[in-house]
């Protein structure tokens, strides 16, 4: 009979697998399981609160981009260290996304753990910011639907599913909002510690809220909410002057795509625009009498090459005053074809020419 022998590294591996186990359990069983079986008005307690507002809330009470921590049920103590379970933010939503009507419909009620580090969280209201972060490790939650900027990233002790454990609300007879009954399942109100299951419709109608006010701000160009790998719009923010959207992968957190516009009121070329042309990691190419310069760790080789995941490309070229910046992670020719088909209604890309 033979013996069994395991190095140290396969008795690490294990003990690491073990330890999983044991803290997905953990979340399972320490999610909390008591619900009230009927409406319970929304309590703000004084810490951590951005807004005016304390005790029982009504609508009116909480300014728009503002948010407040209460627990859920009502009846366990404020302790956020101890019960950091039944610990809520209630967020009322900048007003350039809703935030400005008098209904449930501008206020979001999320769980306040983080579903992979399982720190606390809080509701940033500055401007540019205005989204949930997680002070640990984690990637910061839109405010709209509590999705993560990675929906595809997951931890090796508690899998994320997508977004943040959320309450549903009303408002009872004297305008106080009120929690409904949740089910704390993933494909319903989620999982505390876990998260929540979501759809990729269900992010794209959000990303679509999103999109409208930068459309008021900014007439070109047309920016897509999904790309054509699949990749859907996560973040957005604009000004009369500048533009950055972020992509980013459902299935796959490595791939990511962002477009950066700043308005220069400028036509020069790429080789006028800045230092950072360089033409033995950068390639220089053009459409439409545009040239566009390509560089980016993707270009890197030899010793200075970058692991496939993380490598990827930048196209910089200036279009209708704007200096344009597209960095893509996917392979050049999916990159490509989504700066052609955005900033130059091509999708042609033997349009695309190589220059020397």
């Amino acid at each position: 009979m033979k013996t069994l022998c395991l190095s140290k590294f396969s008795i690490f591996m294990i003990a690491i697998l073990v330890i999983a186990f044991i803290s997905f359990g953990i979340v399972v069983s320490s999610s909390p399981s008591s619900v009230s079986h009927q409406n319970e008005r929304i309590l703000f307690h004084t810490s951590f609160s951005d807004s005016d507002s304390y005790g029982y809330v009504k609508i009116t009470d909480v300014k728009p981009n503002s948010a407040g921590i209460f627990m859920y049920p009502s009846s366990v103590p404020f302790d956020y260290r101890t019960n950091a379970y039944q610990t809520f933010m209630l967020i009322r939503l900048p007003e350039t996304i809703g935030g400005d009507k008098n209904d449930t419909s501008s206020f979001r009620a999320y769980s306040a753990l983080d579903p992979t580090s399982h720190c606390l969280m809080k509701y940033w209201p500055q401007s540019g910011r205005q989204r949930i972060e997680d002070p640990c490790i984690s990637q910061p939650y839109r405010a709209i639907d509590g999705v993560s900027y990675d929906p595809g990233f997951t931890m090796i002790r508690a899998p994320t599913t997508g977004a943040l454990p959320k309450l549903d609300l009303d408002v009872d007879s004297q305008g106080y909002l009120v929690v409904k009954t949740p089910t704390w399942t993933r494909d319903k109100n989620g999982v505390i510690g876990m998260g929540r299951d979501v759809s990729k419709d269900e992010i794209l109608q959000s990303s679509k809220t999103l999109l409208t006010y930068c459309k008021d701000q900014i007439k070109w160009p047309e920016l897509p909410f999904e790309l054509q790998t699949g990749d859907v719009l996560i973040d957005v923010s604009c000004k009369s002057d500048q533009i950055r959207a972020v992509y980013t992968s459902i299935d796959d957190p490595y791939k990511s795509a962002r477009i950066d516009m700043n308005f220069c009121n400028c036509t020069k070329t790429p080789h006028e625009l800045g230092p950072w042309i360089n033409s033995e990691n950068g390639q220089f190419w053009n459409i439409k009498n545009t040239t566009i310069y390509v560089s980016g760790s993707a270009l890197q080789t030899g010793e200075n090459k970058f692991d496939p995941r993380y490598a990827e490309y930048d196209f910089r070229f200036t279009q209708n005053g704007y200096e344009i910046i597209f960095t893509d992670k996917r392979a050049f020719d999916d990159s490509a074809k989504e700066v052609l088909r955005i900033f130059f209604n091509d999708n042609d890309l033997s349009d695309l020419k190589r220059m020397q």
